[in-house]
Parts: structure tokens; sequence; C-alpha cells
């Protein structure tokens, strides 16, 4: 796996790049110490992984983050920051990151996100999860088909592949997932996973989990 480092402080990086080098199957390709400088070296690297801190100078982690996902379009955005809070977290989503881990994480939890999310998951950290669950219930059970579709929502999946995999049109897909959000009080995919993560409708196989 070939992995970008991108935060401001050196002192960090140097310590990230120890704990993946010890990895057999993790090559670290380049550090930034700016998301502009992270935008720069992406398209010269095609790093597998953009491990992306949030806080930095000349371009910020979100704005970085949006054109990351416009010049390195294969490139896994693995957010990790200090920020905890849930509206990082729903704007990184969208702009294409498909995972966001605290810096409080154990050196094992950052490993086994960047593998996860290089296999195609989607990876958030437990303390989001448990924040999340602090929301009021959601308002009822969900049916076997919103089950479904949820869990594939925590595997990353679009409407169009959830349609493919559960063999049914993307109109109805749209309509289980309008349910879902009404349901969990979720306003984007994100919430609603970690929501249903939280009250136990996820198995503890599914990506979120």
């Amino acid at each position: 796996m070939r992995v970008l480092l991108a935060d401001d402080h050196a002192v960090l990086r140097a310590g990230t790049r120890r704990i993946l080098e010890d990895e057999p199957d993790m090559e670290v390709v380049g550090e930034a110490g700016d998301g502009r400088a992270a935008v720069d070296l992406a398209q010269r690297t095609r790093p597998d992984i953009v491990l992306l801190d949030i806080t930095m100078p000349d371009m910020d982690g979100i704005a970085a983050c949006q054109e990351l996902s416009r010049v390195a379009p294969d490139a896994r955005i693995l957010v990790l920051t200090a920020h905890d809070r849930q509206a990082y977290v729903r704007a990184l989503y969208r702009l294409g990151a498909v995972g966001y881990m605290l810096k409080s994480a154990a050196a094992s939890e950052l490993v086994a996100a960047i593998r996860r999310v290089h296999a195609g998951e989607q990876v958030y950290d437990a303390a989001l999860a448990a924040d999340a669950g602090q929301r009021d219930a959601p308002q009822a059970t969900l049916t076997n088909r919103e089950l479904a579709v949820v869990r594939e929502m925590a595997r990353g999946r679009t409407n169009r592949e959830i349609a493919q995999s559960l063999s049914l049109s993307e109109n109805t897909i749209e309509f289980h997932v309008r349910n879902l959000y009404a349901k969990l009080g979720a306003a984007a995919r994100t919430d609603a996973v970690l929501t249903a993560q939280r009250h136990g409708w996820l198995d503890s196989s599914e990506p979120f989990c």
C-alpha cells in the first residue's frame, strides 16, 4: 500500500512514518505539510491512501479533500485529526473521504484502518460512533430491506451499486434511503450508518463496527 502523509506537524508525520514502515505491506511515498502540497504530491506519486489532517496552512484538509478527489480519484482518503465534530465527518464524507480517525487512536487501530480502507471499506473511529449515539433514539426499528440497504451503505456503496447488489431498481433504493434517514434522524449516509451501528443494527463484521 502506497501511503501519502499530509499533516502540518513534522514530528507527528515522522512518528506515523515509522509506524507504517514497520508494516511489510505499507510504504510511505511522500509527506506534505499543507493541503496544497498534498494535492501536488498526490498527482505525482499516485498513492493508494492519503492520510489527511484537517487543520493545515495554505489549504486546509477540507479543501484538500475536494481537490484530491478530483486530481487523484483512485486514492482512498483517510482523515486523521484531533477534531471529533460530526460536522467535519459529514463534510469530509460528502467530499470523498472514506474514513475518519482521531489522533488519539492506537497505532494498531490506525494500521488496521488503513488496511480496511485499502480493501474498499469505510472506517470511522469508535469514539465518533459513540458520540453519534448520544442523539435521540430512532423512531422505529428497521425493516429487513432497510437493514440490507444500510449494511450496503456501510460498505461505501452508491445507490446504483446497492441496487445491483440487491437486484432492485435505483429508485427503490432511493426510497429506502429516504426512509432510513427519517427513521434514524440522519442528514447524510455517515449519520445513518453510525446511528444504525450504535443501536446494534449492524453486525460486528460490518465496516463501521
